[in-house]
């Protein structure tokens, strides 16, 4: 993310399908869907749970629909196994996002998409922050990129 995102002057947007499961963990789940993610982890404490997130892969400033798009479009040939996955774990689509300063853009999901979210079974979970906050993943790719300095 660059300054104007940061300091909320621009809006941005990520997109994520998350996976949590308390039977299945991180190998397992990248099995059944053919795909690496970008970031697991295990929980700590009992339950025991393992989540599994995959990005869409776009810039943060690209509009939230394209976010979600991208992401579905990436797992379009998984469409079976991730309605297979939701009988045995808990499976969301995320969709992160912050308006920025001064802004009052809308954003418009097509009923397709839509519904083929609902076809799987997946919920969709729309995170808001307000402007000048940034996403978690920001922070840590922040922090990632001053530890390789």
């Amino acid at each position: 993310m660059d300054h104007d995102e940061l300091m909320g002057e621009r809006g941005w947007a990520l997109a994520s399908l998350r996976i949590v499961s308390d039977t299945l963990g991180a190998e397992a789940i990248s099995e059944l869907l053919g795909l690496r993610p970008t970031s697991t982890r295990d929980s700590e404490g009992d339950p025991s749970f393992t989540v599994w997130m995959l990005e869409g892969g776009l810039e943060p400033s690209s509009p939230i629909e394209d976010h979600l798009y991208i992401l579905m479009e990436r797992l379009a040939d998984r469409m079976i196994a991730l309605a297979a996955l939701v009988e045995r774990a808990n499976v969301e689509i995320w969709l992160s996002y912050s308006p920025g300063s001064g802004s009052s853009r809308s954003a418009v999901f097509s009923h397709e998409v839509l519904a083929q979210i609902g076809a799987l079974g997946v919920d969709l979970v729309l995170d808001p922050y307000p402007p000048g906050r940034r996403h978690q993943s920001a922070v840590i790719n922040e922090r990632t990129a001053e530890e390789r300095t």
